[in-house]
């Protein structure tokens, strides 16, 4: 995978850089946000995104955040809102972008629920790309341990250490005991994709989002944890939320889409969506 373009620094004393790719001349960008443990490059996607986005006249953004590799374990939300804030200013003031839409990917899909709803610099709209739960998939995946390491972090919060970090033998990366509930207690506040929420709960997380956002999962999403059909799921959420403008699955790929169909399908998707804002 490579990219040719340009790298800055949009927050200068936080040594905060981001990488553009494509038409730089453009007025029109999208900024990819990635997951856990994500940087540059970090999807498959990414590669065969770029050249049809540029056909259609957009560059491409990839942004270093706190949160980016494994810094995801020590800050939150609203860290990365503030340093997305930043970087769309930067964008709009000193790139002359006048549209920006944001793709996130995975855990990156919170930071764009979050900027939808707490952002000050507003942008065009959110795509959200495997905007699965991270707190059904861990459940899944540590099994009975789960409460386990849950109780271990309420602890921890409930004695003052909420930034110590928990046990290795939890998580390989660094994270803290708030961070770790964050993402992975019932109610945290990364707690805004999972399927059991009742309609009062996505009620209450939506309120007030009103920026388009367009929802994609591949059918095949490793870490999609839930029995539920994701499109019932995704319209259950449209009801309550018609600021989700469109959504869909993709036939495979997994939740990094590695396949060519995939990718296929996903850049269409995209597309479609940024054209919307020409």
């Amino acid at each position: 995978m490579q990219f040719e373009g340009t790298l800055y620094s949009y927050q200068e004393e936080l040594r905060r850089t981001a990488f553009e790719s494509g038409p730089l001349d453009s007025t029109k960008t999208v900024v990819f946000i990635g997951g856990l443990g994500d940087g540059f490059n970090a999807c498959p996607f990414l590669d065969p995104l770029q050249y049809p986005l540029a056909e259609e006249g957009w560059s491409f953004v990839q942004v270093n955040l706190s949160s980016s590799y494994t810094g995801y374990g020590s800050v939150d939300l609203q860290t990365d809102c503030d340093e997305l804030d930043a970087l769309v200013d930067f964008l709009r003031t000193k790139k002359n972008k006048e549209k920006i839409v944001f793709l996130g990917h995975s855990t990156g899909s919170q930071d764009c629920y979050w900027h939808n709803k707490y952002g000050k610099n507003r942008v065009e709209g959110y795509i959200l790309q495997a905007p699965v739960s991270d707190r059904e998939a861990f459940s899944k995946m540590v099994g009975s341990k789960y409460h386990i390491y849950l109780s271990l972090a309420e602890t921890m919060v409930k004695d003052g250490r909420a930034r110590d970090y928990m046990p290795s033998a939890v998580c390989e990366d660094p994270i803290t005991a708030s961070r770790f509930l964050s993402l992975y207690a019932p109610g945290g506040d990364d707690d805004v994709f999972s399927t059991d929420l009742s309609d009062d709960d996505i009620k209450r997380l939506y309120d007030g989002i009103t920026t388009p956002m367009a929802w994609v999962v591949a059918k095949d999403d490793e870490f999609w944890s839930s029995p539920r059909d994701p499109m019932d799921v995704f319209a259950r959420f449209q009801r309550i939320c018609p600021a989700i403008q469109r959504f869909t699955t993709i036939h495979s790929g997994g939740h990094m889409v590695t396949t060519t169909q995939g990718q296929n399908e996903l850049c269409e998707f995209v597309l479609d969506f940024v054209r919307s804002f020409d």
